[in-house]
């Protein structure tokens, strides 16, 4: 027996144990160290493994994915800063709570500090941004070292889709010889059964499964609840980042028909349009009228989900405190984004929302508030206001953000870019009479450093079309997201080309700098198009710099095709400013 066969028979239970227990999607970067993992996953029938070159990128496709199948995808890279280029894809999705399994193969601990190549401190690497840090044995000779290993493995894959799922980082020791010997890498790709420690039957038995189990509430709780429900004035639901759940939809558009409760959600809360008929919340709050923002205040405000966009929101809470705050999360966190959190109720917002609807119907009351009826008249004069001012808008990338949305196809997915794109994106909110089938950002960490990359492994994901719409800076920043081959041909790229930051000249702050100090250090302006990428890659190009070109491209921009395709619409940043100014300038005045 070679020195490699132990560990290539502990390699391949590993591979059979990540099928076994529904990690069946692996993004894998090349590298040498990494070989004896990597070939025990590529010899995996069961397993379907991608090859992406730039770890960043692969980090964020296997986000993307995972986003988007609801459960855990596996990650793999070599040793050194390869596994550092993991990491701001982690910390994405430790804060969007997006199951990863990563697994980074490093030197054995003796040659860690000794120059040896490729060898960093990996241990515990990705921490705090993880919810569970392991390292696996250096030997496998003996027994126990196995069983250390599958058990390991198990209860790592179980810590990603836990209460709080989210990433789970697995170090992976290698001694050299990497690569097992000539006779036993041949076309069979079978390991001699004289190597295999564990017979399948016997890592069967040492899988360790976890069922899932939820939260709930004490009856007497929920009578407290319901009593101080019932007891309170306005009411606001407030819905954050949150995967689609129809049950949570339906329970939240029967609660939103009680005429003191309001319904708001971030686009990225996947609550539209059934969830609440307010979808241009976000631009109602953006009044100075302070009787129109006093009416707005509620009692009681619910809050679920992952971070908002919304700044208004933020400033209403924070400004004209609510008496309460519940926070609904089955972890039991706390965050107190809105300064005025009183509870936090640790349910599944899926469950609780429907739970509350339905004690709440067998206990009916009778109220004369008119909350809601004052935010559907707000809402109707905000919808219109907005829809003409669009109409009428100088043509810059907020009006060609709202023409794309226009254009999406029915049952669709989209992915937002961070900076302006998000902005407008929740401004717009809903274009009455679609339906998407969900929508995705990176509002976990905010960053445009994965965008192309997120989008390109949600599009992997899934046959239904798939909209990324984004900035110029964050698209090339993350163009090596499509250096591979598997770039799939439902994905569709619209990127915003304003030739530089243009969120820089936007915000408040940064457009009252000299404007040299502006330019050079915050605009950072740049000449590049995308027609180039898109060649380099094998995709479609479509090009628009005004509103009759970008309607004549939008509508085979979208139809189905063999390959992926990228609109680039190029607008001139003065414009894309002042358009913003004069919005927000309409949103003061609204009352």
């Amino acid at each position: 027996m070679t020195a490699t066969e132990p560990r290539m028979g502990v390699m391949k239970q590993i591979a059979q144990l990540c099928a076994d227990k529904g990690v069946g999607v692996f993004v894998i970067a090349p590298g040498s160290r990494s070989a004896p993992l990597t070939i025990a996953l590529a010899q995996q029938p069961e397993l379907t493994c991608r090859v992406v070159y730039d770890e960043r990128s692969a980090g964020y496709i296997a986000l993307g994915l995972a986003q988007q199948l609801g459960g855990p995808v596996g990650l793999v890279c070599t040793s050194g800063t390869a596994a550092l280029n993991f990491a701001p894809a982690v910390a994405e999705a430790f804060y969007q709570q997006v199951p990863l399994l990563v697994l980074t193969a490093d030197r054995p601990p003796e040659w860690i500090d000794q120059q040896d190549n490729q060898a960093i401190h990996q241990r515990g690497l990705y921490e705090p941004h993880c919810r569970g840090s392991y390292e696996l044995p250096v030997d496998y000779a003996h027994p126990d070292a196995v069983w250390h290993a599958l058990r390991t493995v198990s209860e790592a894959i179980e810590r990603t889709r836990s209460l709080a799922p989210g990433p789970v980082h697995i170090n992976v020791p290698l001694r050299e010889p990497l690569y097992p010997p000539e006779e036993t890498s041949a076309a069979t790709n079978r390991v001699p059964a004289a190597t295999q420690l564990r017979s399948i039957d016997r890592l069967l038995q040492k899988r360790i499964d976890v069922p899932p189990a939820w939260p709930q509430l004490a009856p007497q709780t929920w009578a407290t609840l319901i009593a101080t429900w019932n007891s309170a004035g306005p009411k606001l639901i407030v819905a954050g980042m949150h995967p689609p759940e129809p049950d949570l939809r339906n329970a939240l558009s029967q609660l939103g028909q009680q005429p003191d409760v309001a319904v708001v959600a971030d686009i990225t809360a996947n609550v539209f349009p059934e969830g609440t008929p307010l979808y241009r919340w976000d631009a109602v709050l953006g009044t100075k009228d302070e009787a129109t923002l006093s009416a707005m205040q509620p009692d009681l405000v619910i809050s679920f989900g992952g971070p908002i966009v919304s700044k208004y929101l933020k400033q209403l809470l924070r400004n004209h405190p609510p008496k309460a705050q519940w926070h609904v999360n089955p972890t039991g966190d706390a965050p107190d984004t809105y300064q005025c959190l009183t509870h936090v109720l640790p349910m599944r917002p899926a469950e609780f929302f429907p739970e509350l609807e339905a004690r709440l119907t067998l206990a009916p009351r009778a109220t004369a508030s008119t909350y809601a009826a004052q935010w559907l008249e707000l809402e109707r004069r905000a919808g219109q206001a907005v829809a003409n001012f669009l109409e009428a808008a100088p043509f810059g990338e907020f009006q060609a953000f709202y023409r794309v949305m226009q254009a999406l196809p029915a049952g669709s997915r989209l992915q937002i870019g961070n900076s302006m794109p998000i902005r407008y994106a929740n401004f717009i909110a809903h274009i009455p009479g679609l339906s998407l089938d969900r929508v995705n950002s990176n509002r976990g960490t905010s960053g445009i450093d994965g965008t192309v990359s997120t989008a390109v492994g949600a599009a992997l994901a899934t046959d239904r079309l798939t909209t990324l719409i984004t900035g110029d800076l964050a698209f090339f920043y993350d163009r090596n997201g499509l250096w591979h081959r598997h770039v799939p041909a439902n994905l569709r790229i619209v990127v915003l080309n304003n030739h530089g930051g243009g969120i820089f000249d936007s915000i408040d702050g940064p457009d009252r700098l000299a404007r040299g100090l502006q330019e050079t250090y915050f605009l950072t302006p740049q000449p590049l198009t995308a027609e180039r990428t898109a060649a380099d890659h094998g995709l479609d190009y479509y090009h628009a710099v005004d509103a009759a070109g970008l309607q004549a491209v939008l509508p085979a921009f979208f139809e189905p095709q063999q390959r992926a395709a990228i609109l680039e619409i190029e607008t001139d940043m003065g414009v894309n400013s002042q358009v913003f100014r004069s919005f927000k300038h309409l949103l003061a005045g609204l009352a």
